[in-house]
């Protein structure tokens, strides 16, 4: 109500100075012009620009008017003056008459007024004015205000970043100037930033994509790769987790490392920040059925650790509208810059700064945002459970008798038993969710003087989720400093924090999916009832509302700090020495009450008095880097660009975790102190770092006659990583460009601005494989009173750089003035080497090897296109589109690898995906369906076809149930491919709209030929225990519904695991962002109260999907970190709507 009472307030006051402006009542008597002047500002919205001197030539006059108009009041005003005026706008612009001469060439400079505007009308401030003639200028004020002594035909030259730069000749009628500027719409000088540095679009050699802070700002992610969605070709975005905050998986031009991690290489205003791949791993899982049903393993799933891996996000820390700029680096010759962490892409993210000579300018922000679910799913009501669960006991009664096996008890009681189902018809979901409100509020301070700028902030985001339970919370500040000692020398300070409080997914939501409608969340005694204790078939779900109350907690601070002092030798020759630190600090606290049971990684563990669990890890990285630079540029035939560094980094972390159970109370004495009985502890605390890099490179461009441009980079890396024979690594590329648009067949071609043609060859490397691995390791272990060294991991001093090789050809074309725009690229990126855990024989005390082992090539293309259909004074129409085609192979694979013996899902298989050399990756594995038997011949057709063995496992097969796909044998094949999950294409598109003071943009992501497994439809064709179905298994086979291609219900005994039943499409096309923006017009309030803009928007995401996928949302994966995995839907957490109201106001 707050917000919408001064959002109403503003309004009000915006329209009340309007009305005013259109009468004024003026009773003076002889007055001056300027007196006049002031008070027609105070009635109204009109300001003036005059010359002071020029004015006091005037006479002094009688005013007495009462509601009249502006220009009823001027013209009375300027009767008999020496003066005239003209009215642009809101603004009055007064100027000698025609025949009155001010100045002349022969007399002395007077000051010129004038006021720079917009294309709209609203002041610039910080634009460069300077008289040509006489090499003086200075800078417009706040208000767009300068003045500047200039004589009649000198010319004033006005400049700022952004816009076009004209020049103004004065004439003996210009004492007072309005200067319109245009926005500069070419982007071939766009300055770029690259790895090590800036550029010019137009010298680029590399394949770069830019993404502004306008297209990422006002609106409400918490964290900025949620919003790189669809906005460069060659990035896929996908969300892991649906928890505010939560991760993403990010892939650029698609995946190369199986072990170390395939997200981009983060790049902070310099400071390099590598996504970790793992975290804290408590020693207990909360029950959450649906994600390990899909993978196999029944009704007891990973639960609340694994949701702490996939719910963190590293750059939780980092305010969006801190964000200048962000800089996308894809291949070789733009990433090799940065050599073994450049495999997977680099993004460059810019903060904002000060800039010199700038008036103090402070910005607040807030905006409030209400989220919903943007689908519900549909779940059988209490009704239809019933109707289901006994017709699938019937027909397994029927099936067990007809093979002459006795009916199950609780089959029968399914369907004889009045008092089997509960009197209630529960929307679990409806309990564990609701409407949530979230609050962001900013305030920052950007300036600075001859010598010194800054740029400061904080920020303060609170988002609870739809799910009950989970909520973020993200405390952040930033300081960046810049001051210059002396011409040569100055010194930078660069410091981000940030605090996020996290509740993550609790598997409350997961729950609701499988649990029983006819029951109730409360218990006779109204205390949260147990299901385990209701029904023994019930298989370890558990009461959903008394989920959300089990503790997943996260704390996490993070400190990205850099100092740097940088010297200039001269214009040419730059050094640069630059110290950062990277520090991650996370806490967690988990609690899971003695109402609900609980999952072990060590057997089964009683939840009498309740389990808990305490973690934290810490991250540091130190980073010292040095480099020399140096540009030259000799007649505009020659330039030269030459940077050579030297880096030195370490990385520590620690960790420690203890689990216990036995507490006095849920509510108070649940820390972990007072529990009664230890159960598992487990950390590392070194005191030296575990992993060094050291780093040499070398960059050098060379551009002739601003048309043939040469880049050539070199790098070596030295990890502690890998063995004594095998330490560093050498990351060399090369790439050239030619600008066809300056040769003489095309330059004189008004409609092409800029054609250029490139093509780079280079290679980037992985390291980011964890810590010791050539290593033979030993962990101690007491038994029995002993305490001894086990082996834990076998070494191989052989290990090598997983190394990726990556060719570019592209072209980038700019047309009819830079209204419209295109890039083009085709790429080839093969990874060699990539490791791979082998199973070893287990004589050997171990079970596996890593190796380099794996090949695997990505292939593509991108496409982009941007332009200005429209473009008037009063109205612009923009529009732009990104399109990626990648398709992946493994090109290698060891023979020796065993699809089944890789305990530890890093191998070939990875819960239903595999890798098979000659194929893509992403190839789902399960069950293929040949259809479902609907006849006497179809049974005897196909029970003639299964072996002995099959026939045995499947001894009630009858009409109604799946046909699978047989092995050789003759026995139904569990691990055939079923699906391509990966997409055949993917990107973006947008639309923006400006009239006046309002602005419409609105942006669509679009994925098309990819596949999920969607796990609840896989729990609920199954028919095991007593959970819930999803509503499609109303179509289930019956004798009134043959059509169907789903199998009949067959309780407890129908044999169906992952299978292709359940692949679905996941292309679709998503509205993921509209935003409304209204820029208020300057009023007299608004100069009174020191405010220089104000502006409110209203935001939506995830306003519609079109998409043929019945799940929760085709835009999802399971796993951020893997190569392989990441294409099971396993509704972890509902997908999101959210509607935004902002206000944005500068002073």
């Amino acid at each position: 109500m707050k917000l919408t009472a001064f959002i109403l307030l503003i309004f009000s006051l915006s329209v009340s100075a309007s009305g005013r402006g259109q009468n004024i009542t003026i009773s003076l008597k002889n007055a001056s012009l300027e007196t006049v002047f002031k008070e027609i500002q105070k009635q109204s919205d009109y300001n003036f620009v005059y010359n002071s001197r020029l004015v006091k030539t005037a006479k002094s006059i009688d005013v007495d008017v009462r509601s009249a108009s502006v220009e009823d009041v001027l013209r009375q005003c300027f009767k008999g003056q020496p003066l005239t005026y003209s009215i642009e706008e809101k603004t009055v612009i007064i100027k000698p008459s025609p025949h009155v001469i001010i100045i002349t060439e022969n007399e002395t400079a007077d000051p010129v007024h004038g006021v720079v505007t917009d294309r709209t009308g609203h002041p610039l401030q910080g634009v460069s004015v300077l008289n040509k003639k006489t090499k003086k200028g200075t800078k417009t004020g706040p208000n767009g205000e300068f003045t500047l002594h200039a004589s009649v035909n000198d010319v004033l030259a006005f400049s700022i970043v952004g816009y076009k730069s004209i020049d103004k000749k004065i004439d003996n009628t210009d004492i007072a100037l309005v200067i319109p500027l245009e926005i500069e719409v070419s982007s071939l000088t766009e300055t770029v930033v690259i790895g090590y540095g800036t550029s010019q679009r137009k010298d680029l050699t590399g394949s770069v994509a830019t993404i502004a802070a306008k297209d990422i700002q006002d609106i409400p992610f918490a964290t900025v790769d949620n919003a790189l969605a669809g906005k460069a070709a060659g990035v896929e975005v996908t969300k892991t987790d649906g928890t505010p905050g939560g991760a993403v998986r990010i892939r650029v031009r698609g995946s190369t490392s199986l072990l170390g991690g395939n997200d981009p290489l983060y790049v902070i205003d310099g400071v390099p920040m590598q996504v970790q791949s793992a975290y804290i791993n408590p020693g207990y899982d909360v029950s959450s059925p649906v994600g390990n049903d899909v993978t196999g393993s029944g009704g007891v799933s990973a639960g609340m650790s694994t949701a702490f891996v996939n719910g963190l996000n590293n750059l939780g820390g980092l305010n969006i509208d801190d964000i200048e700029s962000i800089s996308i680096l894809k291949d070789a010759s733009a990433a090799a810059i940065y050599g073994s962490k450049a495999a997977n892409g680099v993004v460059l993210i810019t903060t904002k700064r000060g800039k010199k000579d700038m008036k103090p300018v402070i910005t607040f922000s807030y905006y409030g945002t209400v989220s919903m679910l943007a689908k519900k799913p549909k779940l059988l009501d209490a009704s239809q459970y019933k109707t289901l669960l006994q017709e699938a006991a019937v027909n397994d009664n029927a099936a067990r008798v007809a093979a002459g096996r006795a009916p199950r008890p609780e089959a029968v009681k399914i369907v004889n038993d009045p008092n089997y189902f509960g009197k209630y018809n529960t929307d679990w979901v409806d309990l564990v969710t609701r409407t949530a409100f979230a609050n962001n509020a900013e305030v920052s301070v950007q300036g600075g003087g001859g010598s010194t700028r800054y740029y400061t902030s904080f920020a303060y985001n609170n988002t609870p989720g739809v799910v009950v339970g989970t909520d973020y919370e993200r405390v952040s500040g930033k300081v960046n400093l810049e001051t210059e000692f002396s011409k040569h020398f100055k010194f930078i300070t660069n410091l981000n924090l940030g605090y996020v409080n996290q509740n993550i997914t609790n598997g409350a939501y997961q729950q609701a999916l499988r649990a029983r409608p006819d029951w109730s969340p409360y218990d006779s005694t109204g205390a949260f009832q147990n299901f385990a204790t209701v029904a023994a078939s019930y298989l370890g779900y558990e009461n959903p509302l008394a989920m959300t109350t089990a503790v997943n907690n996260s704390k996490s601070t993070s400190l990205l700090g850099s100092i740097s002092a940088i010297y200039d030798f001269n214009p040419h020759l730059q050094f640069k020495s630059t110290v950062s630190l990277n520090s991650q600090n996370y806490t967690q606290k988990l609690y899971t009450p003695d109402y609900l049971q609980i999952g072990s990684f060590y057997g089964n563990v009683s939840s009498n008095g309740g389990i808990g669990n305490n973690a934290n890890s810490r991250f540091t990285d130190w980073f010292i880097e040095n480099t020399l630079g140096y540009t030259n540029k000799w007649k505009d035939i020659h330039a030269v660009n030459i940077l050579g560094g030297f880096s030195y980094e370490t990385v520590k972390t620690s960790f420690f975790s203890a689990t216990a159970s036995g507490y006095p109370n849920n509510d108070v004495l649940n820390n972990l102190s007072s529990a009664t009985t230890p159960i598992y502890t487990q950390g590392d605390q070194p005191n030296k770092p575990q992993s060094y890099l050291v780093s040499y490179y070398l960059r050098a461009n060379y551009t002739l006659m601003d048309k043939y441009l040469f880049t050539f980079t070199g790098r070596a890396d030295g990890s502690s990583k890998f063995g004594p024979d095998n330490r560093f690594g050498y990351f060399p590329s090369g790439a050239v460009a030619w600008r066809l648009s300056n040769e003489n067949f095309l330059k004189n071609v008004k409609w092409i601005e800029d054609i250029k043609i490139r093509g780079s060859y280079g290679l980037t490397g992985t390291q980011n494989i964890g810590d010791q691995k050539y290593r033979t390791l030993y962990s101690p272990l007491a038994y029995a009173g002993t305490n001894a060294l086990v082996p834990t991991q076998l070494g191989n001093p052989a290990l090598k750089w997983e190394t990726t090789k990556q060719a570019d050809f592209g072209a980038d074309v700019s047309l009819f003035g830079n209204r419209l725009q295109a890039t083009f690229d085709y790429y080839r990126k093969q990874t060699d080497g990539a490791l791979l855990a082998l199973p070893v024989p287990p004589s050997s005390s171990y079970s596996t090897l890593l190796e380099n082992t794996v090949d695997i090539r990505n292939t593509g293309y991108e496409l982009s296109i941007s332009g200005d259909i429209i473009r008037t004074r009063n109205f612009r129409w923009n529009a732009s589109v990104n399109i990626t085609w990648n398709k992946s192979l493994v090109t290698k694979l060891n023979n020796n690898a065993d699809l089944t013996g890789i305990p530890d899902k890093t191998g070939l298989e990875y819960g239903n995906t595999t890798l098979i050399e000659g194929q893509p990756l992403g190839l789902i594995t399960g069950m293929k369906v040949d259809g479902i038997i609907k006849s006497q011949k179809d049974l005897d057709d196909y029970k003639q076809r299964l072996n002995f063995i099959g026939n045995i496992v499947f001894p009630y097969l009858n009409i109604g149930d799946p046909m699978f796909q047989l092995d050789s044998t003759g026995y139904p094949d569990f691990h055939v491919v079923i699906a391509n999950a990966a997409p055949k294409y993917y990107g973006g598109f947008s639309q923006g709209f400006s009239y006046k003071n309002w602005d419409l943009n609105l942006y669509f992501l679009f994925s098309h030929g990819g596949k999920l497994m969607w796990g609840d439809h896989v729990s609920s064709i199954k028919f095991i225990g007593t959970p819930n179905a999803n509503q499609v298994m109303l179509d289930r086979y019956n004798p009134e519904n043959t059509g169907t291609n789903l199998p009949r219900l067959l309780w407890n005994d129908q044999i169906i695991y992952n299978s292709s039943l359940s692949i679905f499409n996941s292309s679709y096309l998503k509205l993921r962002t509209l935003s409304l923006n209204y820029r208020f017009n300057k009023t007299p309030w608004m100069t009174r109260t020191g405010i220089s803009n104000a502006s409110v928007y209203a935001t939506a995401t995830n306003l519609f999907t079109i998409t043929k996928y019945p799940g929760n949302d085709p835009e999802t994966s399971d796993d951020a970190y893997s190569v392989a995995g990441g294409y099971f839907d396993v509704s972890n957490y509902p997908a999101v709507r959210t509607i935004s109201i902002g206000l944005k106001v500068g002073f």
